[in-house]
């Protein structure tokens, strides 16, 4: 092999783990809006999720799902007006991470926030707070303020190579490679791998389901194919990403699949944060040539904003400004990811069976919150559907529905399901206390539902409640086995 051959060679395999610095911006801002609406949602369940009057308390928390080596900044308090300053704060340091400002200190707080939420009520976080949290981690280490932010307007840029190396950006690559990889490993059972049924379950699932969802149900062929080929996609596509020649081109593929990918589950299935963050992700691997070539098309657009940022800077910013180079890699930096990386590759193999990860490190991966499990539909899809009844008897008698709006109780079937669900947050908190080893929360949910209600209906108060959940069980050819009638829990009140 001659020195141009080696050369070759070498530019072809550095191409991978190359990362533009317009793109990574461009995440920063997506992923920061997608945090802004999480915390608007979050907010609006705030008494329910984080207070002592909701349905999981701290003494409850530190009782059965607390670790000592999490941490959380919202268990300073249980009153929601002081987790509203908590959340506002929050909220400033996201804002911060989307202008830009501060940047680096702005990511690694919204990072301890983010962690500290996901620590204060575990029942509730699902793969898509996984996956933003693992995100937001990973951009501690890369310089993704570096453009398309309030520090930039500072920055005298003395180069004009958008073009980044380090280990963050392959730590980044690598992240998005396990999240469909594992998730494909994890999808075990002859739904997923022979009888490519699973999207038939899923979709029968009418808690999670869309209109379109429901528009697609009876063509079972087409379920078929579509589950062959999502499995197909995550498990051969991350594979892709490594392929060092056509490099960009592949990008481009595996960024459009993975789109159209998370576009259908949205259009289809109603799976919280997943299908967003799992799109916006993939922006930062837009590769260089093609974001040149969108900045040639739009060059009169740019240097009109160019040239605003100027009079900016030389307005407010001019003696401030200095000359900052194109950001390089830092040893420890590069040191601690890579440790990072090594780490977070030893969980994900340990989640299909390989045990890698010694017992005395585990405590790692709870204290960082580095952990992280892409079972999503696996091994095999839930066939339990249902519907939860919150039955209310009133000092007269009269038994209403809570969770219709105190109408008179029915045991029928709704029309729709997914309308008697606030949120995806509320189903996965249902989904999180049907299990028996979970029945122990039960109480807290029939305490804070009887309180609410009674306080917010003072007319139409209730003296005792029942928590029933009408199971429905999916069979093969669109049949289902008989509802059953299982009561989960019951509370009264002294009125």
């Amino acid at each position: 092999m001659n020195m141009q051959e080696q050369n070759f060679l070498v530019k072809s395999i550095r191409s991978v783990f190359i990362v533009d610095l317009r793109a990574i911006a461009m995440m920063r801002i997506a992923l920061s809006v997608i945090l802004l609406t999480d915390i608007i949602f979050r907010i609006s369940d705030l008494k329910a999720f984080y207070s002592g009057q909701g349905v999981l308390p701290l003494k409850a928390l530190f009782a059965y799902l607390w670790n000592p080596y999490y941490t959380s900044l919202f268990n300073l308090t249980e009153h929601p007006y002081l987790l509203s300053v908590l959340f506002a704060i929050y909220a400033a340091c996201v804002f911060c991470l989307l202008v830009g400002y501060k940047t680096k200190w702005s990511t690694i707080l919204t990072w301890i926030f983010l962690m500290s939420l996901h620590n204060r009520n575990p029942l509730i976080i699902q793969a898509g707070d996984h996956l933003l949290r693992m995100m937001v981690f990973w951009g501690i280490f890369l310089p993704w303020g570096y453009l398309y932010s309030f520090d930039s307007l500072k920055n005298i840029q003395v180069k004009k190579s958008h073009v980044y190396e380090s280990f963050a950006g392959i730590a980044y690559i690598c992240q998005i490679a396990f999240l469909y990889y594992f998730s494909a490993l994890l999808k075990s059972s002859p739904e997923w791998r022979t009888d490519y049924t699973a999207i038939y379950y899923a979709l029968s699932l009418d808690q999670l389901t869309r209109p379109i969802g429901r528009l697609m149900y009876p063509y079972y062929d087409l379920m078929t194919y579509m589950t062959a080929s999502v499995f197909y996609i995550e498990f051969f596509l991350p594979l892709l990403l490594f392929v060092p020649f056509f490099n960009k081109w592949i990008r481009m593929v595996i960024i459009v699949a993975i789109a159209l990918l998370q576009f259908g589950i949205f259009l289809t299935m109603n799976v919280g944060l997943f299908s967003i963050t799992g799109v916006v992700i993939m922006i930062g691997l837009i590769p260089t040539d093609f974001l040149d070539k969108v900045q040639y098309r739009f060059r009169e657009t740019i240097k009109k904003w160019e040239g605003a940022v100027v009079r900016l800077r030389l307005k407010y910013i001019s003696s401030k400004e200095k000359t900052i180079h194109p950001p390089k890699p830092v040893l420890y930096s590069e040191i601690l990811v890579s440790l990072a990386l090594i780490y977070v590759l030893g969980w994900n193999m340990q989640t299909v069976g390989k045990k890698v990860i010694p017992d005395n490190m585990i405590w790692i991966g709870d204290l960082f919150k580095l952990h992280q499990q892409w079972g999503m539909f696996a091994p095999s899809v839930y066939k339990d559907d249902g519907w939860f009844i919150y039955l209310g008897v009133q000092e007269n008698g009269n038994n209403i529905d809570l969770l219709r709006d105190g109408a008179p109780l029915s045991m029928e079937r709704p029309e729709l399901i997914s309308d008697l669900v606030k949120n995806d947050r509320w189903r996965k908190y249902g989904e999180n206390i049907l299990p028996i080893d979970n029945a122990h929360y039960r109480p807290y949910l029939c305490d804070y539902l009887i309180t609410e209600w009674n306080s917010l209906n003072p007319e139409k108060r209730i003296k005792h409640l029942s928590i029933i959940y009408m199971l429905e069980v999916t069979m093969p050819d669109y049949q289902t086995e008989p509802v059953r009638e299982e009561h989960l829990c019951y509370c009264e009140v002294e009125l």
